[in-house]
Formats: C-alpha cells, sequence, structure tokens
C-alpha cells in the first residue's frame, strides 16, 4: 500500500497553519497599538499657569520640576497625604524633590490632604485654583502615558469649562513602560486596569447619580 502522499499532506497543512497565523499576527498588531493609543493623550504644551503631577512615583514630580525649569509654568502644585509605607507626607517629599532640581521654593505649592483616587487630587488643584482665581487659568497634568486620557477626563471634570487642561506624559523610558504595551507584563497589567479605572470613572462620575452614584463611591481607589 503506497503512503507517499500523506507526508506532502502533511507539510501543506502546517504550511496553511502558519499562513493563518501570520496574517493573523499582521491583522492584529495595528488592534494592539489602537488599544493602547486610545488611552493615550498628548496635548501640544503652552506655558500654563499652573504645573501640577499625579502623586505615585518620583519620576512624574522631577518631570514637572523640569517642565517648569523649562519655563513652561509659573507655579507647582503638589499633592500627597501621608504615606505609611514610606512614613513621610506625599507632597512635602514633591517640594523635596523639585527644589532639589532648583525650582525656587515660592514657586512650590502643596496641599497634604488624604487622597486616594486621581479624582480626589484633581479636587485639591480645584480648592487650591479657588483660593487663588486671579492667578491660575490654565493648567499642565503629569503623568503616566496611559493614564493621560483618565486623568485629562477627571480634571476637566473637576475643574471645569473656565480652567484649560493640558496633559502630558512622562516619556516611557524614563517611566519604564514600553509603548508596545503587549510585550511587558508591568504594562499590559497598566493599560487592562486603566480600561477598568476609566469605565468606573465614567459611571462614577457621570452616568450615574443618587444612591448608585453614592454606592460606587464606596470604591473610590483609583
Amino acid at each position: 500500500m503506497n503512503t507517499q502522499p500523506k507526508p506532502q499532506k502533511s507539510r501543506g497543512c502546517w504550511r496553511s497553519l502558519l499562513i493563518l497565523l501570520l496574517a493573523l499576527l499582521i491583522l492584529a498588531y495595528p488592534l494592539l497599538q489602537g488599544v493602547g493609543k486610545f488611552l493615550i493623550v498628548s496635548d501640544s504644551l503652552e506655558k500654563a499657569d499652573l504645573i501640577t503631577a499625579v502623586s505615585g512615583p518620583s519620576y512624574r514630580i522631577t518631570y514637572a520640576a523640569e517642565l517648569f525649569q523649562e519655563h513652561l509654568g509659573s507655579y507647582l502644585f503638589f499633592t500627597g497625604g501621608f504615606n505609611e509605607h514610606e512614613q513621610r507626607y506625599g507632597a512635602d517629599w514633591s517640594e523635596t524633590l523639585a527644589r532639589n532640581i532648583g525650582v525656587p521654593p515660592e514657586n512650590i505649592y502643596t496641599d497634604d490632604s488624604t487622597v486616594i483616587s486621581t479624582y480626589q487630587e484633581a479636587e485639591r488643584v480645584k480648592a487650591f485654583i479657588e483660593a487663588h482665581p486671579e492667578q491660575i487659568h490654565s493648567v499642565i497634568v503629569v503623568t503616566d502615558a496611559y493614564h493621560t486620557r483618565r486623568a485629562k477626563w477627571a480634571y476637566e471634570k473637576a475643574l471645569g469649562p473656565d480652567i484649560k487642561v493640558m496633559v502630558t506624559a512622562v516619556p516611557f523610558d524614563e517611566a519604564g513602560y514600553s509603548s508596545k504595551w503587549w510585550r511587558s507584563a508591568i504594562t499590559r497589567e497598566m493599560v487592562v486596569k486603566e480600561y477598568l479605572k476609566y469605565t468606573f470613572y465614567l459611571f462614577r462620575y457621570q452616568w450615574t447619580s443618587g444612591a448608585i452614584q453614592d454606592f460606587l463611591a464606596k470604591f473610590d481607589k483609583f
């Protein structure tokens, strides 16, 4: 019995499978890029009255101070309450970092109220602006690239239409994240969480009210 054609048929199946996989990869690449790019907002920066950094990694604070040194803002504003793990106030530590870079202390304002979300930080910025109504009309917000869409949404929502909000991201190489988010475990985690958090914000601060909104407030950790 002649069984010679079988290996050829098997090779043909593998070749077809490889072509199919290659086609799927080609189609998936722009889709994966789009998933990441949706979260990124990059405004053209112009000089603002205030620069603020979303509290968290020190590189955000450093980058905000560098923008000040480039004359892109008149003042720096930092938030952050007491950090049990690090045994220090986030706002005070941010001021120290900025002063070490060379920012004059008279150009730095802080608010060491406890904040547990980006939106709450935006509300602290709003309180500062309301205390200086003649000084602050525009704000630059510094954060990570994949956090920029949610941050801009939160700050525009909290500050209102009379304050111009610009967001800018710390470069990927300084922040330790990847522009090809699917290749890095830490970046994949951030992208997934940002979609969840952004969706939560829409429900928490825009799409709901009354008892439902009060219930969602219990999950204010973002």
